[in-house]
């Protein structure tokens, strides 16, 4: 498949108001998306995280929890081969997606390796949170508080104002959830490392679902090796 048709772009007009979701995870075997003491660098090949680049390039924003930030401190922006041969985004990226911190709280130092100017970063926190040592180094965005977290609708409203019609989330798994639950997302890629752990984090945690009655089926739409790893494309019933 072409990287376009792996995030849905063809799907992208079919919801209005607010940016098409595609929900990305690695994970091994039995589910699980970091160990035990939450290290998770890495679980899939070279060859998976290098065709994530390219996903994130053919969307307007990557988004990602401050569980995920706090953790990993990731980078967020795409490389290219101009960055890395092993790429596969064949070019430099002329206008970077923005990178979303979903961070309620404003946890996100200001050191953080998302705060350079290698891309336009946003932060979304509470609409009470103190995120002044945030002011000059990022987009800070106000929403309204949820039960667990920031309302993500506000989030995907916002986002949609600044000309985001595509949104690549990558986690974490309470931010996922939110997401789930919220019938928010559109499009799942899962990256499968032929791994397991036993014990970690799993790809949701949380959510509202709380009975098999409530299980969300998904047609799986292709199902294709990437390296060593086997990546599912799947789009939830609704």
């Amino acid at each position: 498949m072409h990287i376009s048709e792996l995030v849905g772009t063809d799907e992208w007009h079919t919801v209005d108001g607010r940016p098409f979701v595609v929900y990305k995870y690695a994970a091994t075997l039995d589910g699980r998306i970091a160990a035990a003491d939450s290290t998770s660098q890495w679980i899939t090949s070279a060859e998976s995280r290098a065709e994530v680049h390219a996903l994130r390039a053919a969307c307007q924003a990557t988004v990602v929890g401050s569980g995920t930030q706090q953790a990993d401190n990731p980078h967020l922006a795409v490389r290219s081969v101009k960055d890395d041969p092993n790429l596969k985004v064949a070019v430099p990226v002329d206008e970077q997606p923005w990178r979303v911190i979903v961070d309620t709280n404003a946890r996100t130092p200001a050191d953080a390796r998302v705060l350079d100017e290698a891309a336009p970063t946003m932060i979304a926190v509470a609409d009470d949170a103190d995120a002044s040592h945030l002011d000059d180094v990022a987009t800070v965005v106000r929403l309204p508080r949820a039960k667990v977290g920031l309302d993500v609708e506000a989030l995907l409203r916002e986002l949609h104002q600044r000309g985001v019609r595509g949104m690549f989330l990558e986690g974490g798994p309470t931010l996922a959830a939110s997401f789930v639950s919220a019938g928010l997302v559109d499009r799942i890629v899962a990256y499968i490392a032929p791994a397991l752990l036993g014990r970690g984090k799993s790809g949701l945690e949380g959510g509202t679902i709380e009975t098999i009655d409530d299980i969300l089926r998904c047609e799986l739409v292709d199902v294709a090796r990437s390296g060593p790893d086997v990546r599912l494309i799947a789009r939830p019933q609704r």
